[in-house]
């Protein structure tokens, strides 16, 4: 529409006929007008949300992009111990949920995690304010225990872990290939963990069922995580020193023992079975996969599996080992194909046969230990979860220690150090990226093929200080005011102004505003949501 000519309507000098304000609008309170009105709200993010330890994300990535690696440090150990171990083998369960992905790339959030947890390696804890009386025992030193043994030594309980093996780390140290953890990154982890908040350890110190009554009259509480490491081997197997343990061939491999024989064959689809097959390409032998379903619906890590095969495993999908007999030195193994019958995958006819000189069972995991029910025992980890991620073995680490705190310190139990926040949650659909515009994608440098079957250098390098700063910039602040001012531009009543001083920076004038929510439908970060105005 074409503006007014302010002079063909009225003659020059004479304003007798039009109407003049002569006080500003802000005399109109039409805020009263309105049936809804804004609220500003910080909320969960979906990253947090997603996140079993319930690290936070946001402000975590925008300490890292103000260079601020303390304060970084700080919020990771607020929930988290072990940021350099979960920065390199946690599923990042976050980063599937990150807005961004949609937009052109989710933000790195393990690999930012990595960046602050190696900083932290040589970075002691904080000391407890003050020490209590109570003593607690652990039993397992896996992710599980030591997030138990951290937030209960962290509130002044004294606290003795007791691991059956030589060196700490449980599943960490003997379950995890070095490619994926280094072992020097997790020994100089948990020494600054149990050094900082003198945490004893014992070692070689095996607790059966029949040693637990004898804890039980030294110590005032016992969290057990010791883990899942007896497997699930096909009752149509039979017994063979040639057929081996998933778990029990990690751990000699992780041991820097000497594997015997060349052509191995794996059973299964898990990381176990991935990081069995990977450990053995590395060793120069020959790997087969078999698994049952497809590859799509291996319960893998997808970049695991995928790498397993640019490394030269070679998968045989919708296979079952119906039966493996010793030949010639090795096992002649005969695989059917895997069909389903009412709900279950048994075996059909016979598809495939391959010669070994190992079959390797990674199928499932069992207990191995039995733990008593006692109203000072609490459970944790694989035991009680079965078999699952470090990540969420460590929330029930840190859940048996909110449930011993809460006995002994029921404020410190239902402190901001240990519990999740209960701020309200934001849904996906309140996040509207519009107005982001869209950036490049940051790929980590990783090792090309041939060096990574070479040997067990980790495949991802790490981020530099550079790449994890842009990496940290990327966050979009979910749930939080960031002062971009879209809320502000759009605003047709001139009802919002924003001080950068103030927090949150923005301002909703009410008696202005009609409440007619084109702030609420803009905010990139999902934080403004209108409610009835009563």
């Amino acid at each position: 529409m074409e503006a007014v000519n302010q002079e063909s309507v009225v003659a020059p000098g004479d304003l007798r006929e039009a109407p003049i304000s002569l006080t500003t609008t802000d005399t109109n309170l039409t805020g009263s007008w309105k049936f809804f009105r804004p609220v500003l709200q910080e909320r969960l993010s979906p990253c947090r949300q997603a996140c079993p330890i319930g690290n936070d994300i946001p402000g975590l990535m925008q300490a890292v992009a103000d260079k601020d690696l303390d304060l970084a440090l700080t919020i990771l150990r607020r929930n988290n111990p072990l940021p350099a171990v979960t920065g390199r083998v946690c599923p990042n369960f976050c980063q599937q949920e990150c807005r961004r992905g949609g937009h052109d790339q989710e933000v790195l959030v393990g690999c930012v995690e990595r960046f602050v947890g190696d900083y932290g390696l040589d970075r002691s804890f904080p000391k407890p304010t003050a020490q209590r009386t109570e003593k607690a025992a652990v039993v397992g030193s896996g992710p599980a225990g030591l997030n138990a043994a951290y937030f209960l030594a962290a509130a002044g309980i004294q606290v003795s872990i007791f691991e059956r093996d030589s060196e700490p780390g449980g599943l960490l140290r003997y379950g995890i290939p070095a490619y994926r953890l280094p072992k020097d990154v997790l020994t100089r982890e948990i020494n600054n963990l149990t050094k900082s908040l003198n945490i004893r350890l014992f070692l070689e110190h095996t607790v059966l069922e029949g040693d637990i009554p004898s804890l039980l009259d030294d110590f005032d509480f016992l969290f057990c995580a010791p883990g899942l490491w007896s497997s699930v081997r096909p009752s149509q197997l039979p017994e063979s020193k040639l057929i081996l343990d998933g778990l029990d061939l990690l751990r000699n491999i992780n041991r820097g023992e000497a594997i015997e024989g060349q052509r191995f064959a794996v059973i299964g689809g898990g990381n176990a079975a991935v990081d069995a097959a990977r450990s053995l390409i590395r060793l120069g032998k020959k790997v087969d996969i078999i698994y049952r379903r497809s590859f799509a619906e291996m319960p893998a890590y997808e970049q695991e599996k995928l790498q397993a095969l640019e490394e030269g495993v070679n998968l045989h999908e919708r296979l079952l080992v119906s039966r493996a007999e010793e030949e010639n030195g090795g096992l002649h193994i005969v695989c059917a194909q895997a069909e389903a019958q009412e709900g279950r995958i048994v075996p059909g006819t016979e598809a495939k046969t391959l010669n070994v000189d190992r079959l390797v069972v990674a199928a499932g995991q069992a207990v191995h230990m039995r733990v008593p029910e006692h109203e000072r025992i609490f459970c944790g980890g694989d035991l009680t979860l079965g078999p699952t991620t470090v990540v969420q073995a460590m929330a029930s680490g840190r859940q048996g220690a909110k449930e011993i705190l809460q006995i002994v310190d029921p404020a410190r139990a239902e402190g901001p150090d240990m519990v999740d926040t209960q701020m309200p949650a934001i849904s996906n659909t309140n996040v509207r990226l519009d107005y982001v515009p869209k950036e490049a994608p940051i790929t980590p440098e990783q090792r090309d093929v041939t060096s990574r079957r070479s040997g067990f250098p980790e495949v991802h390098p790490g981020l530099s200080d550079l790449e994890a700063e842009l990496a940290a910039s990327r966050c979009l602040q979910c749930g939080r005011c960031t002062g971009c001012g879209i809320c502000w531009f759009f605003c047709p009543d001139v009802a919002i102004s924003l001080d950068p001083d103030q927090e949150p920076q923005v301002h909703m004038d009410a008696e202005h505003c009609k409440g007619c929510g084109l702030c609420a439908a803009v905010c990139p970060r999902g934080m403004i949501e209108m409610e009835e105005d009563v």
